[in-house]
């Protein structure tokens, strides 16, 4: 019986030296999900990232009650969704595939960072059911519990919902939940308005533009918000690509297209020599690494759109 317990013994002793190792290095896995921000590389960040999540999902599995994973993992796969998956959907939505292996990994993407969200937004009082309840009061009421620690959390759940709705836009009961999209956007904007490099500015821009108005949205206030995000915040190259995508594709004019695509073409140039070791280089993107991800995203899928341009227009 001895020689029974004891490996059972040292095997609980052991998961439970385990479980206090891995949450005293949460607070790592919360600042390289931030640091990550200064990965200038798209390729390597395509590349690395579908092992850092798995891994990360694996210590959460081991230790279910240690909440404060929930964000990391809801924001890296909104991330890796978004930079990775939805980014290389670009180019089979704008060669119009049906079928698009890409969507279907945006989507996928997307749902594990929901699920992420919810299950630490349950441990907030706010649950499935009072995102999905008809009365928007009571995700009023529900939102206004949140505190600043649990703005990314917020956040990313809602990029989420809002981007699964936006990638399934022949499912109108999605549809129907797109106001409390923008209920949590309104409650993380305020809790936190400089929340991750400009999210704010690009989802209210991106929020009237990407709809038409029958269905409640306002192209020409969206265009407006883009422009004034991109003169506030001239160093996140993101802004001025979603810009062409979701204003001046819609619309095909090639004439503002070029004149933007012109400007990028010089920017992105400038960001190129921040891999370089050019030590007269004065370049304004050297003081703002924290946008080096968000310019890599915006860098590829201007490349898509420019390989695709005389097709589109």
């Amino acid at each position: 019986m001895v020689v029974f317990f004891l490996p059972f013994l040292l095997m609980i002793t052991s998961c439970s030296l385990q479980k206090l190792a891995l949450r005293s290095s949460t607070p790592i896995f919360e600042k390289s999900a931030n640091g990550i921000m200064g990965e200038g590389n798209w390729d390597f960040f395509k590349d690395s990232s579908p092992g850092n999540l798995k891994f990360m999902e694996l210590l959460w599995e081991q230790d279910q009650a240690n909440i404060q994973l929930l964000p990391v993992l809801s924001k890296s796969y909104a991330g890796y969704s978004f930079g990775v998956a939805e980014t290389l959907f670009l180019e089979d939505e704008l060669n119009n595939v049906d079928d698009s292996f890409w969507r279907k990994q945006a989507i996928t993407f997307y749902t594990r960072a929901l699920d992420y969200g919810l299950i630490y937004l349950e441990h907030k009082n706010l649950t499935r059911k009072d995102l999905l309840n008809h009365d928007e009061e009571v995700l009023k009421r529900k939102l206004q519990g949140m505190q600043k620690e649990d703005a990314s959390a917020l956040l990313y759940m809602a990029q989420s919902w809002g981007s699964l709705i936006n990638l399934q836009k022949d499912n109108v009961a999605l549809i129907s939940h797109v106001p409390k999209v923008k209920l949590i956007f309104d409650r993380v904007c305020e809790l936190q308005p400089d929340i991750d490099a400009n999210a704010c500015d690009l989802f209210y821009a991106q929020y009237e533009s990407s709809r038409p108005k029958m269905l409640g949205g306002d192209p020409q206030k969206g265009e407006k918000l883009f422009l004034e995000a991109i003169k506030k915040h001239p160093e996140n190259l993101l802004l001025r690509v979603n810009y062409i995508q979701y204003v001046i594709l819609p619309h095909m004019d090639a004439e503002k297209y070029e004149k933007e695509a012109v400007s990028l073409r010089q920017e992105f140039e400038r960001t190129d020599n921040l891999n370089r070791d050019n030590l007269e280089d004065v370049s304004p993107y050297k003081n703002h690494k924290g946008l080096n991800l968000f310019n890599s995203i915006a860098k590829k899928r201007f490349s898509i759109i420019e390989k695709l341009k005389n097709k589109i227009f």
